[in-house]
């Protein structure tokens, strides 16, 4: 029996033997009630510091992994199928934490990549994988896919748009259709790479598995260490057996695991410092339960339904020094913009997220959500290319640096973030048999990029027609 097996039994014996608790107990009790206790104990209330959305404070950083710390051992994750609570032990944090890889590998032969853990203000280049799971139509989505990876120097690793029908009919999650899509998406995937000549090009996931199924389905035709299976956990601090049937199955393909889970500000965990408390915990939980190779955590603003406003902004930044500093957890960091293509407002919300999250130490992020992953067919490759532009560059700034740009930047779509910028249709901005986009929109683009490098960004690193 493997080392990861025999890990990923532990934990699902503790999923029926663990101390009961039901979900709603544990949501509307536990959670609110040990994290306020927490943030007392620790003097971390009414910490926010909206004038400094990217914080640089290296004490208030370790002060809130000491209590996140804490809070992974007290709480553990609750099985929301058996309401069971699966507990950790020190020991197994610091076995886990000691046996953590030093690198792990994405993709094959020229397109592989190595991604390394990145301290505060690393030099270290980040991975960009693309994209979020955002609808397109089947006949769209081969072509979209192709343009996402259309640069190996913006984009490192392949996750895609999720498709709209399978065959043409309607995917219903939870049936032999979201199976079918599984296999589906992973030969249209083939396509893409093939087309975009980037055949051994990093996977992850099957971005329209909803459960499990859709995983069961397409996981085993991206088979290899270069691939990844990708399990988000329910929020707050939950996990369920449809998390543990994935990573099952990534284990038998011999995948990286990305386990990951949300902290919502406004929800269980309450304010933007409980936010931050959670997904700390969470980080360190996923993985010495679910076996994460890495974590893909983030805070989100439920009032906003993004990350790009100030609370969510220095939340994000908070947590991921915390865990940046204190271990080598490889994190995958997500920015959730609210607006769509071709707007001034998307690229702004990317450029402070992104800045945000490299700066703070994230090792890699999957990019971009377009309007929020509201609309279908609002994503284009140039979306994609933006983010890979903006967190590469990003590498080597300094935190107090990125705090100066992105108090120049928030000013100029924060008031829209209750009512984004819808933007346009991939059809209505971008061309897809030249792979160009509209002259609008690629004026838009180079007046947004050289605003930003004014303001100081460092753009100039890398650059999408290079």
């Amino acid at each position: 029996m493997s080392a990861r097996i025999q890990a990923i039994m532990n934990s699902l014996d503790k999923a029926y033997t663990g101390p009961v608790c039901s979900v709603k107990e544990w949501d509307t009790k536990v959670i609110p009630r040990t994290i306020k206790a927490k943030l007392k104990e620790h003097g971390l209330e009414n910490t926010l510091d909206m004038d400094n959305p990217i914080s640089s404070d290296d004490n208030l950083a370790d002060r809130f992994f000491k209590a996140g710390y804490e809070l992974a051992l007290e709480m553990g994750l609750l099985c929301t199928d058996t309401e069971r609570i699966i507990k950790v032990t020190e020991e197994e944090i610091r076995q886990t934490l000691k046996a953590y890889p030093k690198e792990i590998k994405f993709g094959r032969g020229k397109d592989q990549v190595v991604m390394r853990p990145r301290r505060p203000e690393s030099t270290v280049e980040p991975i960009v994988c693309a994209s979020l799971g955002i609808v397109v139509s089947e006949e769209l989505y081969v072509p979209i896919t192709e343009g996402l990876i259309k640069y190996p120097k913006l984009v490192d690793v392949l996750h895609g748009p999720t498709l709209a029908t399978v065959y043409g009919k309607k995917i219903r999650s939870g049936t032999p259709y979201e199976t079918l899509m599984g296999r589906y998406e992973a030969e249209l995937r083939r396509q893409a790479t093939y087309r975009a000549e980037r055949p051994g090009i990093g996977h992850t996931g099957i971005a329209g598995a909803v459960t499990h199924y859709g995983h069961l389905g397409g996981a085993a035709f991206f088979p290899g260490e270069g691939n990844n299976t990708m399990s988000l956990c329910p929020v707050e601090l939950k996990a369920s057996m449809s998390n543990f049937h994935r990573i099952v199955m990534g284990i038998n393909c011999g995948h990286n695991i990305r386990a990951g889970g949300f902290s919502y500000i406004g929800g269980y965990a309450g304010p933007a410092e409980g936010a931050v408390l959670a997904n700390i915990a969470t980080d360190l939980l996923l993985p010495v339960i679910l076996q994460a190779t890495y974590v893909s955590s983030y805070v989100y603003d439920l009032q906003l339904f993004g990350n790009c406003g100030r609370k969510a902004v220095w939340a994000n930044s908070v947590s991921t020094q915390a865990v940046s500093r204190n271990t080598n957890i490889m994190r995958n960091k997500i920015v959730n913009e609210t607006a769509g293509p071709c707007t001034e407002m998307f690229m702004y919300e990317a450029a402070v997220g992104l800045m945000n999250h490299c700066v703070s130490g994230s090792s890699k992020t999957t990019q971009p959500r377009s309007a929020g992953g509201r609309y279908t067919d609002y994503l284009t490759p140039m979306e994609a290319w933006w983010c890979g532009e903006v967190f590469k560059s990003c590498a080597g700034m300094t935190r107090k640096q990125a705090n100066e740009i992105a108090k120049k930047i928030l000013p100029k779509y924060e008031e829209k973030l209750p009512t984004p910028d819808k933007g346009y249709s991939v059809k209505e901005c971008f061309d897809l048999d030249n792979m160009r986009p509209t002259p609008e929109y690629e004026a838009l683009y180079n007046r947004v990029r050289n605003e930003l490098i004014e303001l100081g960004m460092p753009l100039d690193n890398v650059y999408y027609t290079k």
